[in-house]
């Protein structure tokens, strides 16, 4: 009797973890894809001095994030991930930075349950950069909101 043998992916994460890494990593990609593209408009909006901090988040943080996240997408799945177009982008610099600040809480919480929930050294080791990273940002944002409202003789 020959029994099928299970693809490489499968004996890494069992069928169920295997799954939901996947689901995993097809929404971290598609939220850090809706970042970068959210960024990108909110630097057009931002002060002359918040553009550049604007840009490192969309730019370099958020690219790097994509890449990893949709190259693992790749070797797991043997497909690239399914990307909707992005249909809400800021049209006001200050409800825009507030939107991004809970977007990035937001990420952080889903990346740190990713990274309990997998005990593959790899996969939590992905998804804890990522998670530092947010953190970081939304920080980086909370500064640049209060910055505004000091800058505006608002406070």
């Amino acid at each position: 009797m020959e029994t099928k043998r299970k693809p490489r992916s499968e004996i890494m994460h069992p069928s169920h973890d295997y799954n939901q890494l996947v689901q995993d990593l097809q929404k971290a990609t598609q939220g850090e894809y809706e970042a970068i593209e959210f960024y990108k408009a909110l630097s057009r909006l931002a002060p002359p001095d918040h553009i550049r901090y604007i840009e490192q988040i969309g730019r370099d943080e958020r690219s790097e994030h994509i890449v990893n996240f949709t190259k693992y997408y790749r070797q797991l799945t043997h497909r690239e991930p399914v990307l909707r177009p992005v249909t809400t982008l800021p049209t006001d610099y200050v409800a825009g930075v507030k939107k991004a600040i809970d977007d990035e809480q937001e990420a952080a919480d889903f990346y740190q349950k990713v990274y309990l929930r997998s005990r593959d050294p790899y996969v939590r080791g992905l998804f804890f950069e990522a998670m530092t990273d947010e953190m970081r940002h939304a920080t980086r944002l909370a500064f640049l909101y209060s910055n505004y409202f000091l800058e505006q003789g608002k406070i």
